[in-house]
């Protein structure tokens, strides 16, 4: 069901303004879902919070009723779960999903509830009689995603969704990026590729290598494909693993409320893109990799010489 740039004829906490406190504003945008293995299935654990007591009221009189709608679009798999609490849970067969699972929340009418009131209406409801009908919305919470075909216990393992490779193309001689691959492919040139392989076989200066490649090489290839991760999120004929794994990280506790204007960012076009932001979310991704790297490449003495002379 699509929420996004809708006008419906009745109010929907969630959609706009039309009912306030908004769900940003009282913290439950966004569902609570966690996926877990058990045996041939996986169990979905739902927590959808509200502090909207005239539609909590509602619940509870069994006039309406949380719901989420389960689908995949690989399998064609969708399904709906709904319950009066808004904790529930419900198990899926793993042989019926294959790459993510797509979730849609919402708070459903039960039944048909005539003049319905709200103390947060927006005023450009007053005066107007508001009868909701069977299935209609009362809220509808922001999407989510979550990636099955994920190594989790990996993913902050930036090689578990980007890989370095040798560029075919003899005539190139710049780095370049492949994103239309599971991973994203950092693509060097066959000289560049012959540097990247000489790995050191003293531990210390192999560590040192690696620091140093995760802030500029894997840096810019993540800031790259955090730039057209919208060209790409969308397109369900693919099931792009980095796309998955970036969207599992940007949904983590520790960086979720600083991905929030990314993640709703519908729009292909590069100028509309926040720079600073998506630079700074892939120094987060990457643990702040500039600190590794300076730790690094600063003197063991720890000297600061003069760096600019005057003549």
């Amino acid at each position: 069901m699509r929420t996004e740039n809708v006008s419906l004829p009745y109010p929907v906490l969630g959609i706009s303004d039309d009912i306030t406190p908004s769900l940003e504003e009282t913290g439950c945008a966004n569902p609570d879902i966690t996926v877990e293995e058990v045996g041939d299935s996986f169990c979905i654990s739902v927590l959808l919070k509200l502090y909207d007591s005239d539609i909590l009221n509602y619940i509870h009189n069994e006039y309406a009723e949380f719901s989420v709608e389960v689908s995949c679009h690989s399998t064609m798999l969708r399904i709906c779960k709904s319950s009066s609490s808004p904790e529930f849970s419900f198990t899926i067969e793993k042989k019926l999903l294959n790459g993510k699972l797509d979730f849609e929340c919402f708070v459903i009418a039960k039944k048909d509830i005539l003049d319905y009131k709200n103390e947060g209406l927006n005023p450009d409801y007053e005066g107007h009689t508001i009868n909701l009908h069977k299935g209609d919305l009362l809220v509808a919470y922001n999407k989510c995603s979550y990636p099955l075909n994920l190594d989790l216990r990996n993913i902050r393992n930036m090689k578990s969704f980007m890989t370095v490779q040798r560029n075919s193309r003899d005539n190139e001689h710049s780095v370049t990026y492949d994103l239309d691959s599971p991973k994203i492919l950092i693509l060097l040139p066959s000289d560049m590729m012959d540097e990247y392989n000489k790995k050191s076989t003293n531990s210390e200066e192999e560590k040192k290598r690696k620091t140093i490649l995760k802030a500029s090489l894997y840096l810019q290839a993540l800031t790259y494909a955090l730039l057209k991760y919208h060209d790409y999120k969308d397109d369900n004929d693919k099931q792009h693993m980095w796309v998955n794994a970036l969207t599992y990280r940007m949904n983590e506790p520790d960086i979720k409320e600083f991905c929030s204007d990314i993640i709703k960012n519908v729009s292909n076009d590069p100028d509309s893109q926040n720079m600073d932001d998506l630079f700074k979310l892939a120094h987060m991704m990457l643990n702040q990799p500039y600190m590794g790297m300076l730790k690094q490449i600063s003197t063991s003495e720890n000297i600061v010489g003069q760096i600019l002379t005057e003549e």
